[in-house]
C-alpha cells in the first residue's frame, strides 16, 4: 500500500514536470515539448511502473521500470510517427526562443519593450493613466459619528465627511442642523457661531474656520410659513500639515534636498475633528384661559403663546472618523525605471516612468513621462501631467490654482545639492487636464556624483467661504542618470554580421570576418571588465554595492562566453543568437549592475535598485534564449551515455536498440527480485 502511494506521487511528478521544458534531450535525442511526447512518456512510465508496483516490486525498481517504460513507449511513438526524422533538421537549444529576427538584432525592440515596461506617450495614454490613478483615489461621502459635550438644546446635528482621505489633502465636512422643538410654534433656535478645526496628537490646533452668520431654525407652520427647519453648512478642512511652509519655500527659494526628501516621506499626524456650536434656544409656552374678546367685549376661552425661557447652546462635537479614513499620501506609480540603455538615445518619444509622490494626494495627482535615455552631459525631455481633483471635495464647490517647479538637483561629492536645471510656471485652473513639457539637463563636472529630478506643485483650494487652503504635491520619478557608455558590438558590426549571414550559411571567409569582429568587441568588453574589477575594491564595505559589482562581472563573463560560442559555430542562427546575447543582453546587464554598484555606494539605494531591476529584466530576457534545465541535464546524460557505449565497443549500436535491451533487463530483473522476495 505504501509503495503504491509513493509511486502515485512519483507518477504525478513525472507527468507534471515534463511539460515544463520546452525541449529536452534524452540520450542524445531531442524531445520537443509537444503534448504528444508528454502523453507518450506519461502513459509509458505510469503503465509499466504500475505493473511493477502491482507485482509487489520495491519502489525504486518500479520507478526504474516506469522511466524505462516512458522512454520505450515514446521512442516507439516517435518512430511510428516519424518525429525522430525532425531531429536532423537543425540544432536544438532547448530554449523558448531559438532565433533572433533581423529587426530585433538591429533595433532591440524586444529589449525596449521589456525595459520601457509601460507605454509610450500619447494624449490618450496619458488620459488613461490619470483616469486609472483617479479611480484608485476616488472618494465618496459618509456619515461621521461624534461625541457631544456641553449643552445642545432643541436642535439635532449630523456630520458627514469623505470615506477616504489621502495625505495632506483638503477635504469636505458637512454639518446639518435640524430643529427639534416641541410644543409652541413660536419657539426657535438661533445658531450664532459654528467653529470647526482639527487638533493633532500633540494638542496643536489646525485650520480653524468659523461661520458667524445667524442660523434661525423653527418649525414651519401657518403662522410661520417661511420658517427654516434644517440648515446645511459645508466646510473645507485639511489634514494637519507642518510641511506646507517648507514646501512653499522650495518654490520661492533655492530648493533643499533634505527638505524635498522630508516631503516625499512625510506622514500625517493623528488628529480629531472638533466642532464648537454657540447660540440659544428661545422657548415659548402655550397658555389657556378666559380673556376679554376685543370685538365682542365678552370673556371667552383662549389659547396663546408666551415667552418661557432661553436656553444657551454651547456644545462641542469631537470625532475621530476623519482620522480613521486617512490614508498615507505617499503613493507609487509603476513604469520604466532608471534609464534605458544608451543604444536607445535616439528614441525621442517619452515613456512613462515609475515615480513616488506625496502630499495632497486626494486633491492633486500626477504622472511623469520622459525621454527613454538619461545620461550625463545631455538633456532629457520631460512631460509632467497633473490634474486637480475638486470632485473629491464635493459637496463643497472649490477651485484649485497653483504654482509649480520642475527641477533637477545635482548631488556633489561635498554633500551639497545644487540646482542643475529648473522650470517654474503654473497651470492656473487645475480642475482640467494639465501638462507641461520641458527640457532638463544633466551637466556633469568633477564634483558631480548623481542627479535627482523633482516636480513640486503648491496650490490653493478655495471654497469661497473662508481663506483658501494651501496644499502641496511632490513627485519624484524613479530616474537614474547613467554614463554614456558604448557597446562592444557596434551597430556597424551588427549590420556587417547580418550581411555575412544573409545567404543562410557561414563560409570559411564569413567565419574569419565574424571572428575578427568578435575579437574587436571582446577587447572593448575587456576594458569594461577591467574597470569593474578595479572598482570592486572600493565597494568592500558596502554589501549591496559589492554584490552588484560581482553581478556585473558575472554578466560580462557571460558575454565573453557567448562571444566564444559565436566564433565556434557555423550555424547562422546561432551566430546571431550568441552575439545578440553577448552584446545586447549580458553586456548592458553588466553595465546596469556596475552603475547600480556606484549608486549603492553613494547611499542612493533607490536609484541603485532601479538600475538593478533593469539588469534583472535583461537577465530574464536572456533566459528565454538559453537551454532549459531539462535540456542541460539531458545533454550531460547524453555525453555519459556516449562514453558508456564507446567503453564497451558498441558505439555504433543505435540508442533505440540498447534502450529496449536495458528496459527488458530491468523488467526481467525486477521480476526475478520479486520472485525471490
Amino acid at each position: 500500500m505504501i509503495n503504491s502511494k509513493i509511486f502515485s506521487i512519483f507518477c504525478i511528478f513525472l507527468i507534471a514536470t515534463f511539460p515544463s521544458a520546452s525541449a529536452f534531450d534524452v540520450l542524445g535525442h531531442d524531445l520537443n515539448a509537444g503534448w504528444d511526447d508528454v502523453a507518450a512518456l506519461g502513459v509509458g512510465g505510469v503503465a509499466l511502473g504500475a505493473v511493477a508496483v502491482t507485482a509487489g516490486a520495491p519502489i525504486l525498481v518500479a520507478a526504474g521500470v516506469g522511466i524505462g517504460g516512458a522512454i520505450v513507449v515514446d521512442y516507439a511513438y516517435r518512430w511510428a510517427t516519424g518525429k525522430d526524422a525532425e531531429d536532423d533538421s537543425g540544432a536544438v537549444t532547448g530554449a523558448a526562443k531559438t532565433n533572433v529576427s533581423d529587426e530585433e538584432y538591429m533595433n532591440g525592440s524586444y529589449v525596449y519593450e521589456e525595459l520601457a515596461g509601460y507605454r509610450q506617450y500619447s494624449e490618450e495614454a496619458a488620459a488613461k493613466d490619470i483616469a486609472e490613478i483617479k479611480d484608485k483615489l476616488e472618494s465618496g461621502i459618509g456619515t461621521y459619528s461624534f461625541k457631544t459635550t456641553g449643552t445642545l438644546s432643541d436642535v439635532s446635528v449630523s456630520m458627514k465627511g469623505p470615506d477616504k482621505i489621502y495625505g495632506f489633502s483638503a477635504f469636505p465636512v458637512q454639518l446639518k442642523f435640524d430643529e427639534a422643538l416641541t410644543g409652541s410654534e413660536s419657539s426657535y433656535v438661533k445658531i450664532e457661531s459654528v467653529k470647526i478645526y482639527l487638533v493633532d496628537s500633540d494638542g496643536v490646533k489646525w485650520n480653524e474656520r468659523t461661520y458667524s452668520d445667524d442660523i434661525k431654525l423653527q418649525e414651519e407652520s401657518n403662522d410661520y410659513p417661511d420658517a427654516i427647519e434644517e440648515y446645511i453648512l459645508n466646510f473645507t478642512m485639511k489634514a494637519p500639515d507642518p510641511y506646507i511652509g517648507k514646501a512653499k519655500s522650495m518654490i520661492t527659494n533655492a530648493p533643499d534636498r533634505e527638505i524635498l526628501q522630508e516631503l516625499i516621506n512625510a506622514e500625517v499626524k493623528q488628529f480629531e475633528l472638533v466642532v464648537e456650536i454657540e447660540g440659544y434656544a428661545k422657548l415659548y409656552k402655550k397658555e389657556s384661559g378666559y380673556k376679554i374678546d376685543a370685538e365682542t367685549g365678552l370673556e371667552v376661552w383662549k389659547t396663546w403663546e408666551e415667552y418661557d425661557k432661553t436656553i444657551t447652546i454651547d456644545t462641542k462635537l469631537t470625532s475621530l472618523e476623519a482620522w480613521d479614513r486617512i490614508h498615507n499620501g505617499a503613493y507609487y506609480v509603476d513604469g520604466a525605471d532608471g534609464s534605458l540603455p544608451t543604444k536607445f538615445v535616439n528614441e525621442v518619444t517619452p515613456i512613462a516612468y515609475s515615480s513616488y509622490a506625496n502630499g495632497a494626494t486626494s486633491n492633486i495627482i500626477g504622472r511623469v513621462w520622459a525621454s527613454p535615455v538619461h545620461c550625463y552631459n545631455s538633456s532629457a525631455q520631460y512631460k509632467f501631467i497633473l490634474v486637480g481633483q475638486p470632485e473629491n471635495l464635493e459637496p463643497v464647490s472649490v477651485t484649485i490654482e497653483d504654482d509649480y517647479g520642475a527641477l533637477v538637483l545635482k548631488l556633489r561629492d561635498d554633500g551639497v545639492a545644487t540646482i542643475a536645471s529648473e522650470t517654474p510656471g503654473n497651470f492656473h485652473d487645475m480642475a482640467v487636464h494639465n501638462g507641461v513639457t520641458t527640457s532638463l539637463n544633466y551637466l556633469k563636472d568633477d564634483s558631480t556624483e548623481a542627479f535627482e529630478t523633482y516636480f513640486l506643485v503648491i496650490a490653493d483650494v478655495d471654497d469661497d467661504i473662508d481663506s483658501a487652503l494651501p496644499v502641496w504635491s511632490l513627485i519624484q520619478p524613479r530616474i537614474s542618470v547613467i554614463d554614456n557608455v558604448k557597446y562592444s558590438l557596434s551597430e556597424e558590426f551588427k549590420e556587417e554580421i547580418l550581411e555575412l549571414l544573409s545567404d543562410g550559411s557561414v563560409s570559411d571567409t564569413d567565419s574569419e570576418r565574424i571572428t575578427e569582429i568578435i575579437e574587436i568587441s571582446e577587447n572593448s568588453l575587456k576594458e569594461k571588465q577591467y574597470v569593474a574589477e578595479l572598482e570592486s575594491e572600493k565597494y568592500e564595505d558596502n554589501e549591496k554595492a559589492r554584490n552588484a559589482i560581482s553581478n556585473s562581472l558575472k554578466d560580462y563573463e557571460k558575454a565573453f562566453e557567448y562571444y566564444e560560442k559565436a566564433k565556434n559555430t557555423d550555424d547562422p542562427e546561432e551566430v546571431k543568437v550568441y552575439t545578440y546575447l553577448a552584446g545586447d543582453i549580458y553586456e548592458p546587464a553588466g553595465d546596469y549592475w556596475r552603475e547600480a554598484a556606484e549608486k549603492y555606494n553613494l547611499g542612493l539605494d533607490d536609484q541603485g535598485d532601479a538600475l538593478a531591476s533593469n539588469a534583472e529584466k535583461l537577465e530574464s530576457l536572456a533566459s528565454e534564449y538559453e537551454p532549459s534545465l531539462w535540456f542541460s541535464a539531458g545533454s550531460t546524460l547524453s555525453e555519459w551515455w556516449t562514453q558508456f557505449k564507446s567503453g564497451f565497443g558498441i558505439g555504433n549500436v543505435p540508442d533505440t536498440v540498447l534502450i529496449i535491451v536495458v528496459v527488458i533487463v530491468l523488467v526481467c530483473g525486477a521480476a526475478i527480485i520479486i520472485k525471490i522476495l
